[in-house]
């Protein structure tokens, strides 16, 4: 009775088992852990709320810093699109446009190209090549900001990424650089750099010709037309329309200021303006039981920009 007691999980009764359990444990731990604690790992860009979490040089903006909102999106998190695959018409798989789709059409130098709404809009930016032409093709829902650009601008060819920074609830596009520096920040509304070396510049960037068309429309008029083809893996999001409730109220998601005045166009009315700022309505086409909003020369592109009212009229002003 008066003996010693057993002592527990000692080696020689077993507790290196236990030991070499918690070893591994630890280890495997740390090793799945591994790219978090690299400091060499590429971090998301941005908080989501702070503009100047995303490492931008907001401290040059030519664009009241006030008016750069977060979108709630770290930077990139809508991927832009790199020199994409296209189908001809003939190849498109089944479904994948239907006649009434919504497409952005982009005619250079003989070769047409048409871009779906559906599908560029979980992009907000597709870099491309058409007709030799190094393009950047724009369709941001918030504001319905849709152009094209030329992107040789400042004596280089930029790639565009979307940077996860709104103004006037419109994105900001940067140019891609190395390490992040040297980077500017791009209104698609002003078609110039807003913030960083290129806004100190001054730089400009080239409207180009584009058509918003319906695609029974855009295929009839260029038969040869290559189209965006779809990627495999996204084609469930394609399918689903996120925009459509905002799309048909005034409601916004972000601050804009200064808003239109309520007796003149509704807020979310459809503009087209010229490289010159020359504003106007976008024309209105029915199609079956809807009306749909089209580009103002049908399916034959022209140098402009589109954009909901509220959008044009705080970054522009009434032009």
């Amino acid at each position: 009775m008066g003996g010693p007691k057993a002592r527990l999980f000692t080696f020689s009764s077993g507790g290196w088992v236990l030991a070499l359990a918690l070893v591994l444990t630890l280890g495997g731990t740390l090793w799945n852990l591994r790219s978090l604690l690299d400091p060499s790992r590429i971090r998301p860009r941005g908080d989501g709320r702070d503009p100047a979490s995303y490492g931008f040089d907001l401290a040059s903006a030519t664009i009241p810093r006030a008016t750069i909102a977060a979108s709630g999106m770290v930077a990139d998190a809508l991927p832009a699109l790199e020199h994409p695959a296209t189908l001809a018409a003939s190849e498109l798989p089944e479904k994948y446009l239907v006649r009434d789709d919504k497409v952005i059409g982009v005619v250079l130098n003989g070769e047409a190209r048409c871009y779906p709404l559906r599908v560029v809009a979980w992009h907000e930016i597709v870099n491309d090549v058409v007709g030799g032409i190094p393009i950047a093709v724009v369709d941001h829902p918030l504001s319905h900001a849709i152009a094209v650009f030329d992107r040789r601008a400042g004596g280089e060819t930029l790639d565009f990424g979307v940077s996860g920074l709104l103004h006037q609830s419109t994105l900001l596009m940067f140019d891609r650089r190395e390490s992040h520096r040297g980077e500017s920040l791009w209104s698609p509304l002003l078609a110039r750099a807003v913030a960083g070396p290129q806004a100190a510049k001054g730089t400009r960037l080239t409207v180009l010709p584009v058509a918003l068309a319906r695609w029974d429309d855009w295929s009839r008029a260029w038969p040869k037309t290559r189209v965006l083809a779809p990627i495999v893996a996204e084609r469930d999001r394609y399918d689903q329309d996120v925009y459509g409730t905002y799309a048909g109220s005034d409601a916004l998601k972000f601050p804009v200021d200064p808003l239109p005045p309520r007796d003149g166009r509704p807020w979310k009315a459809v503009v087209f303006a010229d490289p010159a700022g020359t504003l106007k309505d976008a024309a209105v086409d029915p199609a079956g039981t809807r009306t749909e909003v089209v580009g103002p020369s049908g399916t034959t592109p022209v140098p402009g920009t589109f954009a909901y009212w509220f959008a044009w009229y705080a970054t522009r002003g009434p032009s």
